[in-house]
């Protein structure tokens, strides 16, 4: 049986196959190159007249018989341009190949040695590089041609040479952007070295940004060469060139005008050849761009019998005006799409409305069609009203739209770092959401403080900047923002996902409160029916841009009529492990368990490690002499809020990190830090093919320029992590693909895409396909559900079981949620502020904690109320 039958899902086929876009910049850019190109090679063999010798009237203007007249000597000035775009295309096409040859490597050597830690030398390398900043083309020109002669050879070296900081610096900024995302984590964890590294991610990650930094520079190499030209460095008389003409009509402008047009004109249109055909370039480079259809999110369900789509309740007093009110709400894109279809929705002054579904539902849009913030190429029709405010509000224009966001609604977004301006104190951003509504900069000011502490930060936060502030910290001041001119409605839209669950406990806490106190209307938009059973009043469930069904909490969760309401509701509901509630029944009754075989010993062991990472302004102590043991064939969950130290220890135990003291063995590879030496390449590649990771941003961690097949292939591409009888051909690595897609519950066809064409949860099964086909024996998983909707979540972890049995894996999962780690482990070890404060079987931590720490995760974990 498949993957994907064996977990109930359906399978989607894969798309049908889409021609690519034609990029108006690439043909535009292709056209106005060639043309220069052919000119050039034309001009090899034939122009019109001698360009380098008089044989007419001086100063013709173009006609007939001289179709862009003659210069001062007599000579034909378009057979000049014919030869001239020789000169120019050699000069700027071998200048830019010298620049880039040895800058970009040399910037690509530097960020890898950055990125690695060893910062010295590549400070070194790059210092190295500036030097030629203080010998500019032109001067370097002046040096040359005193040493060798003025020539078009002098030109274009010492252009070349003056280019390599520009192309050095380039690719050491993208190098450092490609090194630090965890598709190159991936890679290092699967025992790919730094030369495969640069030439499989970062080159081809940086290949548009060199490409445009190519056109750019190769405009700069033309115009120069006019100038060394006319300064008598660049090409020497007669040989004609395009910089040469240019400076030579400087004293005849008013007289013959078309001898600085022509070649000026040639020259725009070279530059502007080359700027496009780098942009055209770039864009077709990059598979994000292609036309291949947004990725498929879920499988629409019929409505049932008795949840006919867009039928809903009518509240108890129609005649009652709402805060919010939508009517027949449709969204659709510039194509004709739809992303909303007929919604209506009705938020009352002081009702607390929960809006769930899941990714690409239409969440989201419902939100910024009610604010007026669709993105660009997207219309709304139908009517959006407000409490107090006359008219649809999808007739208003921007500005009057302007007035009215934060003062009648307003919006607490997903990500409060993205929100916050980080170069503005928060303090000054509270008060300018007031002062842009008119309220006075010193009431502002005070209004400001006032609600910092109202929503619980300390004294003195207002003057910090957002990156001086805890996540939890900083959606304070999101919703501080929102609430500060006393909307009439909220719009809080995943205001929790990216929060620990005790700090998702205060904030939901805290708007619940804020909003009953002003009686303002809330749209909470949620993906988690827990959160929404514990905030909301009423909850609407959409399905593809429909509400499929309305009801209050109470009522709806207790009797779903639509079947993909009670999916969300079967999803939601994370059972404990079955071995764990075995055996919890088992010591119920008396009955000892029997503990696994342990004749080898842990096959990960932890022993009072500690890591310490040091500045020059602080000290943090990420670990405190934290011990565990995880044996063979176990589940085991590490468990704690952001900055507890459980990835440090994951990095740890997966060879990527070094603990400051303690000892730490994986696979029986001694990774113990200081004191044992370095680790040798040859055990980090034998711990590298015995472990492999899942990290938990399932698209930063695939690089997006791969196939599928690729991305899955790349672990078996370093021979050292093929067991006796794997696959060591081409073909061989094909079928392991298809194996392990099949695996995972993807199609076949997926080889053959690249990552953006995949749901989230697709993006994930491709990881762990990823991480699975070399046959490891430890797979850590580092919150590989956090960014997937309930559904999705549910369908991942039970993989990661599945496969874990099947495969006989020892599985070492890392989350902030307690209830996600009892679904899949049976050993757990709870983590905070670098101490592990307890560890047991998952049954005996959750049903009985010992700490108090982990009583506050337990309540502060949202549970489904039914």
């Amino acid at each position: 049986m498949s993957g994907a039958a064996r977990l109930g899902t359906a399978r989607r086929p894969g798309p049908a196959r889409r021609r690519r876009r034609v990029h108006p910049q690439l043909v535009i850019g292709a056209v106005l190159v060639g043309l220069v190109l052919v000119t050039g090679l034309v001009s090899l063999v034939w122009t019109p007249y001698d360009p380098e010798h008089a044989g007419a009237e001086r100063l013709l203007p173009p006609g007939a018989e001289h179709w862009f007249g003659t210069d001062r000597f007599g000579r034909d000035v378009f057979s000049q341009v014919m030869a001239g775009a020789q000169i120019t295309l050699l000069v700027g096409l071998v200048a830019v190949g010298i620049a880039a040859v040895v800058g970009v490597p040399l910037g690509v050597l530097a960020g890898m040695l950055q990125g690695s830690g060893r910062g010295r030398p590549a400070a070194v390398l790059m210092r190295g590089s500036d030097i030629l900043l203080a010998f500019p083309g032109l001067l370097l020109a002046i040096v040359l041609g005193a040493v060798y002669g003025a020539s078009t050879v002098t030109a274009m070296v010492a252009l070349g040479i003056g280019s390599i900081p520009a192309f050095a610096r380039v690719a050491r900024s993208g190098t450092l952007q490609v090194t630090r995302s965890d598709y190159v984590l991936a890679a290092r964890a699967a025992n790919r070295g730094n030369l495969a590294i640069a030439a499989r991610h970062v080159l081809p990650n940086i290949a548009g940004t060199v490409l445009v930094q190519c056109s750019v520079n190769f405009a700069i190499a033309v115009l120069a060469e006019a100038g060394l030209s006319f300064l008598g460095l660049g090409t020497p008389p007669p040989t004609p060139s395009w910089g040469r003409m240019l400076q030579e009509s400087q004293q005849f402008l008013g007289v013959a005008d078309h001898l600085a047009i022509v070649p000026g004109v040639a020259i725009a249109v070279a530059v502007l050849g080359f700027n496009l055909l780098g942009d055209g370039l770039r864009d077709v480079l990059d598979p994000r761009l292609a036309n291949t259809g947004p990725p498929a999110e879920h499988v629409a369900v019929d409505a049932g019998p008795g949840a006919a789509p867009g039928v809903r309740p009518e509240p108890d007093d129609a005649a009652a005006q709402p805060s919010l009110d939508l009517r027949g709400l449709t969204v659709r894109t510039g194509s004709g799409r739809a992303l909303l279809s007929d919604l209506s929705l009705r938020v009352a002054a002081g009702e607390r409305v929960g809006l769930i579904g899941e990714s690409g539902s239409g969440k989201t849009m419902t939100a910024l069609a009610a604010l007026g913030l669709l993105p660009d190429g997207v219309s709304a029709t139908g009517h959006v009203g407000l409490a107090g405010v006359d008219g649809n509000l999808l007739d208003r224009g921007e500005r009057a739209l302007a007035r009215l966001r934060g003062r009648e609604i307003s919006m607490v977004f997903q990500e409060p770092m993205t929100a916050l301006n980080p170069l503005m104190r928060v303090g000054r951003q509270v008060a300018e959401a007031m002062t842009v509504h008119g309220v006075p900069h010193g009431t502002a000011s005070r209004r400001a403080a006032d609600l910092l502490a109202e929503v619980g930060l300390p004294d003195g936060a207002a003057r910090r900047y957002p990156h001086e502030l805890s996540g939890g910290q900083r959606q304070r001041v999101v919703l501080a923002m929102a609430l500060a001119n006393d909307p009439a409605v909220l719009v809080a839209d995943e205001p929790t996902t990216a929060l620990d669950v005790t700090v998702q406990r205060q904030v939901l806490d805290l708007m619940v409160r804020l909003v009953r106190d002003r009686g303002a209307g809330l749209l909470f938009i949620t993906h988690d029916l827990a959160v929404v059973s514990q905030v909301c009043e009423r909850v609407v469930v959409l399905l593809d841009g429909v509400v499929v069904e309305e009801g209050p909490v109470a009522e709806v969760f207790a009797h779903p009529r639509h079947e993909y309401t009670r999916r969300l509701l079967a999803a939601s509901a994370l059972e404990p492990q079955a071995a764990e509630t075995a055996e919890a029944a088992r010591a119920a009754e008396g009955e000892v368990a029997v503990p696994p075989p342990s004749d080898l010993g842990p096959l990960i062991r932890v022993e009072d490690v500690t890591r310490t990472y040091a500045s020059r302004s602080e000290t943090v102590h990420a670990l405190r002499g934290v011990s565990l043991e995880v044996r063979e064939g176990q589940r085991f969950g590490i468990v704690g809020e952001s900055g507890s130290g459980k990835s440090t220890l994951l990095r740890i135990v997966s060879g990527l990190d070094r603990a400051t003291s303690g000892r730490v063995t994986s696979a029986g590879v001694d990774l113990s830090p200081a004191g044992s030496g370095p680790t040798a390449a040859h055990d980090l590649g034998d711990l590298r093919a015995a472990l492999q990771l899942v990290f938990q941003d399932p698209y930063g961690s695939l690089d997006p320029r791969m196939t599928v097949g690729d991305i899955v292939a790349e672990p078996l591409l370093n021979p050292a992590n093929v067991r006796d009888g794997g696959p060591r051909t081409a073909a061989a690595r094909r079928d392991a693909v298809r194996e392990m897609l099949d695996a995972v519950g993807l199609p076949l066809d997926a080889a053959e895409r690249y990552p953006h064409q995949f749901s989230g949860g697709q993006r994930q099964r491709i990881a762990i396909a990823r991480a699975l086909v070399c046959r490891p024996r430890i797979l850590v998983a580092d919150e590989p559900v956090s960014a997937l909707d309930v559904s999705v979540r549910r369908q991942v972890l039970d993989l990661l079981a599945r496969l874990t049995d099947e495969y006989a894996l020892t599985l070492l999962l890392v989350s902030h949620d307690l209830g996600v780690v009892r679904h899949v482990c049976d050993h757990v070890a709870v983590m905070h502020d670098g101490l592990i404060v307890e560890q047991g079987p998952t049954a005996q931590v959750y049903d009985d904690p010992a700490h108090e720490y982990t009583r506050r995760l337990r309540a502060a974990t949202p549970q489904l109320a039914r």
